[in-house]
């Protein structure tokens, strides 16, 4: 619990109670009571002060004739000097009191002046989330040499680099914003960092609504809208104006703004976005502005070289080496009073391999384990951000925080008030579920004041627990647009609008006049209706945002892959057309190898993949989509060796593993595909683990209990995938299960209606044959858009054999009959006949 301590005079008390009374943090305490006066009344100060990590001095006239307030101040420098108390501020209620009046400590302090309680109550909300971030943040070790490199980018920029502004690059995970931090406050006395998302289809104008609502909200949700729309109206040099005056201002609080790259801040090619370099240009005139951009790219500089500029200097912040793991490792544990044998440290310190946060993912396991167990080689056999999903799938979280998460997952940041609303239990059960949620860093206060999931736990979280479900979003949508309809103490009003927006949508309502949307929200929800695998929704809203701006490189990629998947392989090649004219050459070289994947012409796929790794498209997708090409042609030598490379930039993604597992089976390897399959329950969702279990079992002539890892997967899916119902009805079918086939085939030709026909039709077909019904089995066979394919054939032949062995025919009809059989028996001539249900599967 954060403790805020509020020093005052008793004649000010009243604008105080009012601030107290605004300030509306969960998990956090202000003290700002009177003392009675009586022999104990220091004690209880210095024991108040002693608990507090915050200190807040209301200046007047009256405070600086108060002995009592003198006490307050002697006592809170103590604590401050002790490392207690972390953050000051100093609240000035009298203008005509000059902040020399103060003792030196206090004046190093951040400061503003009263205007009304509102206001005051919002900068001490920020200062208590920062605290709370402060208290997640992991212990600091190592980057000397990036923080030299730092201090050196802004205490000495190169020549013709009039601007303070660095890049500093590295994966998610790996402490840029730690070691920017650590940067910040010892080197160039600032307190903090103000961090804005830049997103796909983002505009000066969208940065200038996101900064305003950050370091100036509105008083109410109106007023935010209003301003919000009249930024939108601002032409291009208006809107770079208030970018300036807003980075000028979270300058004068003595914070670093900080540019955090969401996909909105360059390119696949490192490119910047023309209105970022257009910013940065500006920056020259303004020395006061000490900004950062923070990114996982490599900027290229020939975007500043065609405009004549210095590209800033870029801070790059590789893995730790073990040495300082080591050092981090002891330090947490310390900290935690466990003591480790040097064996365990050993092991964590390779299983973190350089990622910082997973220090604390890995003892949160030991703990759960015991040291011995917590240190095995299967509980930490996981590394980098796959040591994060094992830490949430084995710290045994209940089911009230797992239904947390899930929701403010999928909507984030949320109000405490709003998610009272959503989950259904006591108060005292929610503050306690979500102060440990907090605690271990999933969940973080926003600077706007509400909650929000860690960044970047979001993906993991959403695979380990499920999808949020559209009950769920209805009720965060309702909670929320009433919340807006009522609240008038303002702070960052838009971040809630925006969740309100993708809620409505998500739960297909209308959105009401409360909500709204950037266009990187209709971006994101395509890309997350593209993984849910509701490809209407998504060619929807790509197109919707490429209509506003049709160089938005992530919605037309979306858009491409949606339409593939539907089958619109021409709107598909047109837009892969575009990307060539806009040269995102080796991007649309991937998209043409996926389209021809899909299509099914893995050899024509190969040559496109192969042209965009010739034309510097690299990274683990292309070599795990080259790796499933040669397993479909049965090359699987190509193969391991594709997957072998995507597995070394990615070693325990998902897709890698079942396509690991695919190829075992393949060989026959049924001793390493089992071990695989251990592998992969500890980082894919139970139901896709049911479903590759089946297949395993399917594959290896283990029907029955095919069927049961089928039927399991089924019941486990929330948002059920094509291929995991298509395979619960072939492997039903195949155990003469049959109602539940065809139960299983009218909910997959309801629910994907537009997609993959040729196997929804075969399964159709073999339905037809498993009931004798060979005449409509043979009908389905025609509406085959590849009838030459295996399987097509094999049920064409089956239906043929089934009428010619069982039905009674004319001479004339009998004859063209056995024709049919020895031209499908011919054309199969050996090849295996069977539905390819592990093709195309949710890695695409």
């Amino acid at each position: 619990m954060i403790k805020a301590f509020f020093s005052y005079s008793t004649k000010d008390a009243d604008f105080v109670r009012e601030v107290a009374s605004k300030v509306g943090r969960a998990f956090a305490r202000v003290d700002y009571r009177s003392f009675a006066a009586g022999g104990d009344i220091l004690d209880s100060i210095d024991e108040a002060l002693k608990e507090s990590a915050a200190f807040v001095f209301f200046l007047s006239k009256a405070a600086l004739e108060s002995p009592w307030v003198a006490h307050e101040i002697r006592e809170a420098r103590f604590q401050a000097a002790m490392g207690r108390i972390k953050n000051t501020l100093v609240v000035r209620l009298d203008d005509r009191i000059s902040q020399e009046d103060l003792p030196d400590w206090l004046n190093r302090s951040k400061y503003i002046t009263a205007t009304s309680a509102k206001p005051v109550a919002r900068e001490i909300g920020t200062l208590i989330d920062d605290l709370v971030r402060q208290g997640q943040s992991p212990r600091f070790v190592g980057r000397a040499n990036e923080i030299a490199a730092l201090q050196d980018a802004y205490s000495s920029p190169g020549p013709g680099a009039e601007a303070q502004i660095a890049y500093v690059t590295g994966l998610s995970g790996i402490g840029r914003k730690s070691a920017l931090t650590k940067m910040v406050r010892e080197s160039l006395d600032l307190e903090r960092l103000l961090v804005t998302d830049l997103e796909p289809g983002d505009t000066v104008q969208t940065l200038a609504m996101k900064l305003c609502a950050q370091v100036d909200p509105s008083e109410t949700p109106e007023e935010s809208l209003q301003r919000t729309k009249e930024i939108a109206a601002l032409d291009s040099h208006a809107a770079l104006a208030l970018v300036l005056s807003k980075l000028r201002e979270i300058c004068a609080y003595r914070e670093m703004p900080v540019l955090n790259d969401a996909s909105g801040l360059m390119d696949n090619d490192g490119d910047m976005a023309p209105f970022v370099l257009d910013l940065i240009e500006s920056l020259g005139k303004y020395p006061e502005i000490v900004i950062a951009l923070l990114t996982h790219r490599r900027p290229t500089r020939q975007p500043f070289t065609a405009r004549g500029m210095v590209q800033p200097t870029v801070v790059h912040l590789r893995p730790l080496d073990d040495s300082d793991i080591n050092r981090l490792v002891a330090l947490a544990a310390r900290a935690r009073q466990m003591s480790l044998t040097a064996p365990t440290v050993k092991k964590i310190t390779s299983a973190v391999r350089g990622y910082p946060p997973s220090v604390t993912y890995a003892l949160e396991l030991v703990e759960a384990y015991g040291a011995d167990l917590g240190a095995s080689d299967r509980v930490l056999s996981t590394v980098g951000a796959g040591l994060f999903t094992r830490y949430l799938k084995d710290n045994k979280f209940s089911g009230l925080e797992m239904r947390i998460l899930r929701v403010m997952n999928a909507n984030s940041p949320l109000p405490l008030a709003v998610l009272r609303k959503v989950i259904d239990t006591s108060d005292g059960e929610l503050e306690t579920a979500l102060t440990r949620l907090i605690d271990v860093s999933l969940i973080v206060p926003t600077t706007g004041g509400w909650y929000e999931v860690s960044g970047p736990a979001a993906d993991t979280i959403r695979d380990v627990f499920g999808q949020c479900t559209r009950a769920d979003y209805a009720a965060v949508a309702t909670g929320l647009d009433a919340f807006l309809a009522q609240r008038e103490d303002g702070t960052d009003f838009l971040a809630l609008q925006r969740t309100l927006f993708r809620a409505f949508n998500n739960a297909g309502r209308a959105s009401t006049s409360r909500a709204y949307a950037l266009v990187t929200d209709h971006v994101q929800l395509a890309e997350q209706y593209y993984h849910e695998q509701r490809y209407e929704r998504a060619v929807q809203l790509a197109s919707e945002a490429l209509e506003v701006d049709p160089t938005i490189h992530q919605a037309r990629t979306t858009l491409v892959r949606s339409l593939v998947k539907l089958s619109e392989y021409d709107d598909a090649q047109e837009n892969i057309a575009e990307l060539k004219k806009r040269g995102q050459i080796r991007d649309a070289f991937f998209l043409l190898g996926f389209l021809e994947r899909n299509r099914g012409d893995h050899r024509q796929a190969l040559r496109h993949y192969q042209q965009a790794l010739d034309h510097g498209r690299g990274g683990m997708a292309i070599h795990r989509d080259m790796a499933d090409c040669y397993l479909r042609l049965g090359d699987l030598k190509r193969a391991e060796e594709h997957i072998s490379t995507a597995e070394e930039k990615q070693p325990y993604n998902r897709y890698v593993v079942d396509l690991k597992i695919q190829i075992a089976c393949k060989l026959g390897d049924e001793k390493t595909a089992r071990e695989l399959l251990r592998r992969l329950a500890d980082i894919d969702r139970q139901e896709m683990v049911s479903h590759r279990k089946s297949r395993v079992e399917y594959l290896f002539g283990h029907l029955d209990r095919a069927y049961e890892f089928a039927e399991q997967a089924v019941a486990q899916s929330e948002n059920i995938r094509f291929e995991v119902l298509a395979n619960y009805a072939q492997c039903a079918l195949r155990t003469s299960h049959v109602s539940e086939a065809r139960e299983a085939l009218d909910q997959l030709d309801q629910a994907f209606h537009r997609q993959r026909r040729d196997i929804r039709t075969g399964l159709r077909a073999r339905l037809c044959i498993a009931e004798q019904d060979y005449e409509t089995a043979l009908g389905y066979t025609t509406k085959f858009v590849s009838p030459e394919r295996p399987v097509h054939l094999q049920i064409r032949q089956d239906a043929v054999r089934g009428l010619l062995e069982r039905t009674a025919l004319s001479a004339q009809r009998r004859a063209e009959l056995k024709a049919e059989l020895r031209h499908c028996e011919e054309q199969l001539a050996g090849q295996d006949g069977d539905f390819d249900l592990d093709a195309l599967t949710g890695a695409d």
